[in-house]
């Protein structure tokens, strides 16, 4: 390949990249402006300014378009962990941290993933959408935790894939309780509840 052609491939990958980007920027507004409550392809495109061909190329189905979101909101999640740890902290004291302090406090993200994944719950493509997702928050949460259990921070004899589905089941199902308005006492109140029972049978020391 020569110069010239290597440098219309990145061009064209750095294209496609803004394109996706608009589109899921596009979204989030739209989802944020009606309280997630729904997105129309027509909104959708109203606000991102493109065609309804364009966006079918990088998204398929609506599913991929919420599976993409919310994997992309749960890596700055793990940013956020990783920003807030302080350069002498452990990673396993950091986890414990972000899990007390913003996960299990902080609705806004719980709120947003839990409907993502309320999106796609409808034919084998939703399934296979949330099965994708949940294989992912588990492939790229569990070897935080996994260090965290290297550190001592975590008991080691505690199933790392298994904690991190668990601990996802609990945040999904706050952020769809949050979501619909139907918690009898608060996600601030049932999220420090949750830190607690971590804090008291997950931790080594």
């Amino acid at each position: 390949m020569s110069g010239r052609e290597r440098h219309r491939a990145r061009v064209s990958a750095a294209h496609k990249d803004a394109v996706r980007r608009r589109i899921m920027d596009a979204a989030l507004v739209c989802l944020e402006r009606n309280g997630y409550r729904a997105l129309t392809t027509r909104e959708l495109l109203a606000e991102a300014g493109l065609s309804t061909g364009t966006f079918y190329n990088y998204f398929p189905t609506k599913e991929h378009l919420f599976e993409a979101l919310a994997e992309d909101l749960l890596r700055a999640e793990l940013q956020r962990m990783a920003a807030a740890a302080p350069d002498d902290q452990s990673i396993g004291d950091g986890l414990v941290r972000f899990l007390e302090e913003t996960v299990l406090r902080d609705p806004d993200a719980a709120v947003a993933v839990a409907v993502f994944r309320g999106r796609m719950e409808a034919g084998a493509d939703a399934a296979a959408a949330i099965a994708r997702l949940n294989r992912f928050v588990v492939e790229e949460f569990a070897p935080v935790v996994g260090r965290a259990q290297a550190e001592g921070v975590l008991r080691d004899d505690l199933d790392t894939e298994a904690l991190v589905e668990l601990l996802d089941i609990v945040w999904d199902g706050l952020g769809r309780r949050q979501a619909a308005g139907t918690f009898q006492t608060s996600f601030e109140r049932v999220g420090s509840l949750v830190a607690e029972l971590v804090r008291a049978r997950a931790l080594a020391r």
